[in-house]
């Protein structure tokens, strides 16, 4: 009988560990396509891509501020960095930024090089983000609730 408890409960914790261990590593990439490297003109394409990539990024951490009476302004920050981060590495994919063969390898390097600035400061955008939350997120709090009793009262019929 002890037998059995205790499979039952390595069966438990192994299921567990297997389930947390598969939500960090988020969902599977598809396998690269191997084919031709992309030309000089889809190049400028992905550049235009990543520009458009820093300046989204650039928007929403400035806009968060303006988010706070949301339901929780930290979910929708960690749901759109997944999101972002998700189309970086498709734009990386797409272009193949990490292939130092061919013709354009020089640009494609250089585009390689801007991506991983851009993710450098992600990573430390979603750092600031997350300790802000930890630290400050009951202020956060207070300004939304209070925000929220104040519109009540003012629009408030006599």
């Amino acid at each position: 009988m002890w037998g059995f408890y205790f499979a039952v409960v390595l069966l438990g914790i192994g299921l567990f560990a297997f389930s947390v261990g598969r939500s960090l590593r988020g969902p599977a990439r598809p396998a690269r396509v191997d084919g031709p490297l992309p030309t000089r003109a889809a190049l400028r394409v992905c550049l235009a891509d990543l520009e458009l990539l820093a300046r989204e990024q650039g928007q929403r951490a400035w806009a968060l501020g303006n988010e706070l009476e949301g339901k929780d302004p930290l979910a929708a920050w960690n749901l759109w960095a997944r999101g972002w981060e998700r189309r970086v590495a498709d734009l990386a994919d797409r272009c193949r930024l990490d292939e130092s063969s061919g013709a354009d390898a020089a640009a494609r390097s250089e585009l390689a090089a801007a991506r991983d600035a851009l993710l450098a400061l992600h990573r430390v955008y979603a750092a600031q983000v997350n300790r802000f939350a930890q630290e400050q997120g009951d202020l956060l709090q207070a300004v939304a609730e209070a925000l929220a009793h104040a519109r009540e009262e003012v629009s408030r019929t006599r």
